[in-house]
């Protein structure tokens, strides 16, 4: 065990550097750039690889940090979101978006997430009913109760005109 922690700190100081600049070239972000050189010394210590020389043992760790770099890619690709804080700044400077909209707009982010759900899918993307309950995988019953509760909720803080009937 104290071979294998001597072997990881040398590993570490041997190739942290190299590997912390090409992580960087790849996410531009020194955190993220912190977190995949973690998980790449973990798997380097989980994995305990025998290699044939020092040149195999860095393309190794090369390898596995760039794979580790293109997964956290993909990840945050799948998982993009913006805080709600965001999306209200970016609510304000749409071109042509009225106060009442920003309102209605502002009122469909707050509902929960059942209600806000359905009332997306149905109202703004224009699914049907079944269509809306087969990608919730829910009844179509709990769809039209989700979407008579979302309405009114909106008629009872909506002050501008409710066009979703």
């Amino acid at each position: 065990m104290k071979k294998q922690k001597n072997d990881l700190e040398e590993v570490i100081e041997r190739y942290s550097n190299c590997l912390y600049k090409i992580c960087f070239l790849i996410l531009k972000n020194e955190h993220d750039t912190k977190d995949v050189l973690q998980e790449t010394f973990l798997a380097y210590y989980t994995k305990s690889p025998d290699f044939e020389s020092k040149e195999h043992k860095k393309a190794w760790l090369i390898k596995v940090s760039q794979n580790k770099c293109r997964e956290f890619l993909r990840f945050h690709k799948k998982h993009e979101c913006l805080s709600l804080s965001e999306m209200d700044e970016s609510f304000l400077i749409i071109d042509g978006l009225h106060s009442d909209e920003r309102e209605l707009l502002s009122l469909i982010m707050n509902m929960d997430y059942k209600r806000k759900s359905v009332f997306i899918l149905h109202y703004i993307e224009g699914y049907s009913v079944e269509e809306t309950a087969r990608l919730l995988k829910i009844t179509p019953a709990a769809v039209k109760k989700r979407l008579q509760r979302a309405r009114e909720v909106l008629r009872s803080d909506y002050k501008g005109e409710a066009t979703y009937e």
